[in-house]
């Protein structure tokens, strides 16, 4: 109920925002500015369309800062989050994704990123902001998250790259070219803690598995790299401490492609059973049919007869046969 309240309340503010609404609860929104990512290139390959940010103050002195993030997609949206996500912290339950490190919460929801520092407004009025972002474009999680290993990736270091500048600040020991970013290339970084040390793999996602096939061998030749193909993911485990580290963790990334046969909505006459009580169903339609129409013609000739007997409806006099009487005709014919 308060939350239906507030939001009849604050829908007028939200509606008129921008990316970030002037109220939140009793939080009023002070001076907007816009927010520029200490790194420009590297949003831009996230696909950064706008950013602002804004001081929040209540009349009893509580203050927050929230800062909003729009991106042309959910991908560029989720690649900001892992680089925004701090070591410590943990999940919460706000939009898709949301982590909470101290008095900072960061919130991944649909193509926005949106983080709020200082004191937190009320859940219900965080929920209310989200619902109100203008142009939400949800989208599905990149593909290749399905096929990550998740073991012992808490508190590790995750990153999402879309392009040359993510990869080298992660990654430099692989060249741009040997990602192939024009091939439309997703990867998915990770830091994996082991008994020998802390294994660096990242998993190269292509739009088909022929171009993987035809860059695996660009990563054969990297120096520091082990890397295998399976369907159109390129694993890379880089400076690797050990050859059989590198082996056992790349060999936990296994691609399954998932066939969906075509689906034929069952039908009624698929099964003989039911045909055959459908048609006794409609037999006895049928003469029910058949035995009230007749019953309502034979009265209806039967009132007709009473109420006008020389109407078109009367049954006929007699018997209602009509005689030849071809006896007659033919003795007449006869004299």
């Amino acid at each position: 109920m308060k939350f239906l309240v507030a939001a009849v309340l604050l829908l007028p503010t939200l509606a008129q925002a921008d990316l970030l609404p002037e109220a939140l609860g009793e939080f009023t929104r002070q001076e907007v500015e816009k927010a520029v990512p200490e790194q420009p290139a590297l949003y831009e390959e996230y696909g950064l369309e706008d950013a602002e940010t804004a001081p929040f103050l209540t009349a009893d002195g509580l203050k927050a800062r929230v800062t909003s993030q729009r991106f042309y997609d959910d991908t560029g949206a989720f690649s900001a989050f892992r680089r925004q996500q701090s070591k410590q912290g943990m999940y919460s339950g706000f939009g898709e994704r949301s982590w909470t490190d101290g008095d900072t919460t960061m919130i991944h929801f649909a193509n926005y990123v949106v983080t709020l520092e200082g004191d937190m407004p009320l859940d219900d009025h965080i929920e209310l902001m989200l619902t109100f972002l203008p142009r939400v474009r949800p989208t599905p999680d990149p593909p290749v998250l399905a096929f990550v290993p998740n073991t012992n990736l808490k508190g590790s270091v995750q990153r999402h790259i879309l392009g040359p500048v993510g990869l080298k600040e992660i990654a430099p020991e692989i060249s741009p070219s040997t990602a192939a970013f024009h091939f439309g290339t997703e990867v998915h970084y990770a830091e994996y803690p082991t008994e020998d040390g802390v294994e660096r793999m990242a998993l190269f996602y292509y739009p088909t598995p022929q171009m993987a096939r035809e860059q695996v061998e660009k990563f054969y030749q990297v120096e520091g790299v082990v890397a295998k193909r399976t369907g159109p993911i390129i694993a890379a485990v880089i400076a690797a401490s050990s050859p059989d580290a590198a082996q056992r963790l790349i060999s936990r990334v296994r691609y399954e492609a998932e066939v969906t046969p075509h689906y034929k909505k069952p039908q009624r006459s698929d099964d003989l059973t039911t045909v055959i009580l459908d048609t006794f169903v409609l037999v006895g339609i049928l003469i029910s049919l058949f035995v009230v129409g007749g019953i309502f013609v034979a009265g209806t000739r039967i009132l007709a007869s009473r109420v006008a007997p020389n109407s078109l409806f009367a049954a006929p006099k007699g018997d209602g046969l009509t005689r030849l009487e071809l006896d007659e005709v033919e003795e007449r014919r006869r004299l």
